[in-house]
C-alpha cells in the first residue's frame, strides 16, 4: 500500500530512493534499480502511532527511553542502545512534548536521537540524564531544554 511515498508492509515503512551517489561519485547506475530503505518502529512505537493516525495524543510528555526501566510511568518508546536511529520510524512524535531519559555515557546515541526527532518538529523536547539525577547534586542539573529555544519560551512565541 503506497502512502506518503512509502510502501507499507507488515508495521515497516520503506522509502523509495535512487541510486544518486553513483552517478555522482563517477559510478555507472545503468540498472535504473530502486533502493529500498526500510523503517521500523521502535518498541511501543507502532503503538503511538496508531493512537496518533486515530486522532487521539497522549495528556502527559512521551517519554524516549534508553532503558526499560526507564520512564515506565509515562506514554513511552524504547530505544535500544544497539539501535541505528536513521533505521527508526518517530513521525508520531510530531507536535508532542518530548523527553529523552538516558543514563550517563550515552552521549552519541543522545544526540543521534536529538537530531532524527528535531526532524518531526516536536512540541517541546528536553533531555534528562537519570544518572546525573540520582547523584542529587544542585550544581548539576539532570534535565536540558533542546526545543524551543529560551528565547522563544521567554517571548511567548
Amino acid at each position: 500500500m503506497f502512502r506518503n511515498g512509502l510502501i507499507q508492509e507488515g508495521g515497516y515503512k520503506t522509502m523509495l530512493t535512487k541510486k544518486n551517489a553513483l552517478r555522482e561519485q563517477g559510478g555507472n547506475n545503468n540498472d535504473n534499480k530502486t533502493k529500498y530503505i526500510t523503517k521500523k518502529f521502535p518498541p511501543y512505537g507502532r503503538r503511538f502511532d496508531e493512537l496518533r493516525r486515530n486522532g487521539l495524543v497522549p495528556i502527559q510528555r512521551v517519554i524516549v527511553s534508553t532503558d526499560w526501566k526507564l520512564g515506565a510511568a509515562y506514554p513511552r518508546i524504547v530505544i535500544p542502545v544497539d539501535a541505528n536511529i536513521d533505521q527508526l520510524i518517530f513521525s508520531y512524535l510530531a507536535g508532542l512534548s518530548v523527553q529523552i531519559v538516558h543514563h550517563a555515557g550515552e552521549a552519541e546515541l543522545v544526540n543521534n536521537l536529538i537530531d532524527a526527532i528535531l526532524k518531526v518538529k516536536p512540541k517541546i523536547l528536553t533531555v534528562f540524564n537519570f544518572d546525573v539525577a540520582q547523584q542529587n547534586d544542585p550544581t548539576y542539573s539532570a534535565s536540558t531544554l533542546i526545543h524551543p529555544a529560551w528565547e522563544v519560551i521567554k517571548n511567548g512565541l
